[in-house]
């Protein structure tokens, strides 16, 4: 980009007569103002010192430059309103926003300048992705995860990636949010980004490594990987409390009505409700309740999933305490089979309410739990959900301040496992297991009062 033009940081509010070369850097989704009906479009336009400004359009103005600002391409632009941030919003948009109208000038340059975005990106390898998980944190790369894209994305960069699925586009997203969803996934946001099959070195690169290891892809996908982040690897980069400051006291979240919090509780598990289901048969690809039988290949109605597999889901209903409080919380899956001690499939062939003398109802020791407050529709209250269990003495460094990141644990955290594959439940006859078609309907007869727990 040439020298003769003015950079960013050049204009300001009365500047005349200037011009700026540019790369749109970022092109976000239109969106309605909170405070009136009037729609905008927000834009991050780049210099070649990478120097980034906010450009608006407001109304029409947001159709009529639609196929002129393209992100990722050079432009010349002037005679765009100049205007001082709003103070309360200067730390995130900077010191001067511009805004785009019908008096403005812009002037495509046929300039490839995809090397000065890169230089500004800060890529997230795949292995990292944990760390970000549930957080407002934003990341700039995702690989062979799910994905979710809503509200526009959904007619516009999914549609197109979905007519192009055979050409395996490459894509580069900015300000992507990692959940927990079905282990761990990723999904857009309203100021989410992207780059599909984009003019860079990085981009070209991929696609050769992409075509080169086409036949491992194409096994990774049919097989779906991207549904197969264990609760260990996804643990693995989340960091453990090991000051009592750090955990939450269980009194602070009684009666929690915001959602999508999560806390590290340390405390005390016990099961208050014998009489429950202690598994559930599930679709093996988003965890789904199924009502087929265990085994049996089905389409499913809620991932849409046409050879669907049902398969026994561990599942609890617990009650955790700790010296302030308690709450009722469910363990689904791995932290269900890790409290337990058993799995799944073991637990689908009882049939006997549990004893103590059958069972761990209790722990004896306080545990570390990763919890996640969700809503529920039968009350305004949020329910609440165990991701993780930890055992305390797996980690290192109980006498540091601070949060010790999970590389500093001396032994393996042996996380979610079932210490023992043993049956739960005492039976004195052989044929005492009725069908596992009958179990199901029992688990969904009982469903409504095991909620009330």
């Amino acid at each position: 980009m040439g020298d003769k033009f003015q950079l960013i940081h050049d204009v300001s509010p009365g500047t005349a007569g200037w011009t700026v070369k540019v790369v749109v850097a970022e092109k976000f989704s239109p969106r309605v103002a909170q405070r009136s009906p009037t729609k905008y479009q927000n834009l991050i336009l780049m210099d070649s010192e990478g120097s980034t400004v906010q450009a608006t359009l407001y109304g029409q103005n947001i159709t009529t430059f639609q196929d002129e600002l393209i992100l990722g391409k050079t432009y010349l632009i002037s005679n765009a309103l100049v205007k001082e941030t709003n103070a309360e919003y200067k730390a995130k948009y900077g010191e001067i926003q511009w805004t785009i109208s019908g008096r403005t000038r812009i002037r495509r340059v046929e300039e490839n300048n995809s090397n000065i975005l890169i230089s500004t990106y800060s890529f997230t390898d795949f292995e990292d992705l944990p760390m970000y998980m549930d957080s407002n944190v934003d990341i700039s790369k995702f690989d062979t995860v799910l994905l979710t894209m809503w509200e526009a994305f959904v007619d516009n960069e999914c549609k197109y990636i979905c007519q192009n699925l055979k050409k395996k586009p490459v894509l580069i997203g900015k300000h992507l949010k990692v959940t927990s969803f079905n282990g761990l996934s990723i999904s857009t946001k309203a100021d989410s980004s992207f780059f599909i099959d984009g003019e860079f070195e990085l981009v070209e690169e991929f696609k050769s490594w992409t075509h080169t290891n086409s036949e491992i892809i194409d096994n990774m996908i049919s097989e779906k990987h991207y549904l197969t982040s264990t609760p260990s690897k996804l643990f693995s980069k989340l960091s453990v409390p090991t000051d009592e400051k750090d955990f939450t006291e269980i009194k602070s979240i009684q009666g929690l009505k915001t959602v999508k919090q999560f806390f590290w509780i340390k405390g005390r598990a016990s099961v208050k409700v014998l009489n429950q289901t202690y598994w559930y048969m599930s679709c093996n690809n988003c965890n789904k309740i199924s009502s087929e039988n265990y085994g049996d290949i089905y389409p499913c109605v809620f991932c849409k999933c046409t050879d669907a597999k049902a398969i026994p889901r561990a599942k609890v209903y617990m009650q955790l305490t700790d010296p302030t409080g308690y709450i009722n919380a469910t363990a689904i899956g791995n932290p269900a089979e890790y409290f337990l001690q058993s799995n799944a499939e073991i637990l689908m062939n009882q049939t006997l309410i549990p004893t103590a003398a059958s069972m761990r109802l209790s722990m004896d020791e306080y545990e570390i739990f990763y919890v996640k407050a969700i809503t529920q529709e039968s009350s305004p209250d949020c329910k609440f959900e165990i991701l993780f269990i930890v055992n305390p003495s797996q980690i290192a460094g109980d006498k540091n301040k601070g949060k010790a990141p999970v590389e500093h644990i001396d032994e393996p955290i042996k996380l979610l496992e079932p210490t023992t594959k043993r049956s739960l439940f005492h039976s004195d006859t052989d044929d005492a297991q009725s069908s596992k078609k009958n179990v199901i309907s029992q688990e969904l007869r009982v469903r409504k009062k095991i909620n009330e727990f």
